[in-house]
């Protein structure tokens, strides 16, 4: 069994549709960051599976998410850094139509600074269509980059998916680095094993893989 299908957590109604855009320190007048991602960037309680926090799936605190490790980093450079949270659950499970981005408004409306794009497991790996996702994927960036002044950082799935090499060219046309993950989602010292009853949340990555998650982004944004 290929990693990415030990994702068992379901993809529908990871968050709410109002609550898919998120802030914090937003009040800050400095580099303005946002983090596009799925559950391993914030997943809601969910307790029919044992998920009873609100953050990145299946860290050990919310301090200990490659977000929140992130944030940590960027505020040591830039105390009056904002941030932005867009989960993006929706899209991935509906790219092939470009999804509903109108639940993003608000994270358009942030005009990031910087966008970390860290999404695509959801994508089903089943029926792929490398062209669809190709289009709609810059879609999304371009949506979400209203001014077309962001510094971006894309990232290959944590289980490796058949799209990463797409993500790939993606960041190549854009003149923008991407981060390889893939080699996390094959070592099971990264995920959660053990923690967890149910088996998909476990194999979403546990401290260690969220440290390497954050220590490999932060390397490409100079932190």
């Amino acid at each position: 069994m290929a990693q990415i299908d030990k994702n068992t957590v379901a993809v529908k109604d990871q968050l709410k549709p109002n609550e898919a855009v998120t802030f914090e320190r937003l009040e800050g007048d400095g580099l303005r960051v946002m983090f596009v991602g799925n559950s391993i960037t914030r997943h809601g309680v969910a307790p029919q599976i044992g998920w009873n926090d609100d953050f990145g799936m299946a860290a050990s605190s919310k301090e200990k998410d490659y977000v929140h490790l992130l944030i940590k980093r960027v505020t040591e450079k830039d105390p009056e850094a904002a941030f932005c949270i867009c989960q993006v659950w929706e899209w991935e499970m509906n790219y092939k139509t470009g999804g509903d981005k109108e639940r993003y408004a608000p994270a358009r409306a942030f005009s990031p600074d910087v966008i970390v794009m860290r999404c695509i497991e959801n994508c089903s790996s089943k029926d792929f269509e490398h062209d669809t996702f190709t289009r709609e994927y810059k879609k999304l960036i371009e949506y979400l980059d209203a001014e077309g002044k962001a510094k971006k950082v894309l990232t290959t799935g944590f289980w490796k998916h058949p799209g990463d090499g797409d993500i790939e060219r993606i960041a190549a046309e854009l003149g923008c680095p991407c981060v390889y993950l893939g080699d996390l989602g094959e070592d099971d010292a990264m995920k959660a094993i053990g923690l967890f009853e149910h088996s998909g949340v476990a194999n979403h990555p546990g401290d260690k893989g969220m440290e390497q998650i954050a220590e490999r982004i932060a390397a490409r944004l100079g932190l």
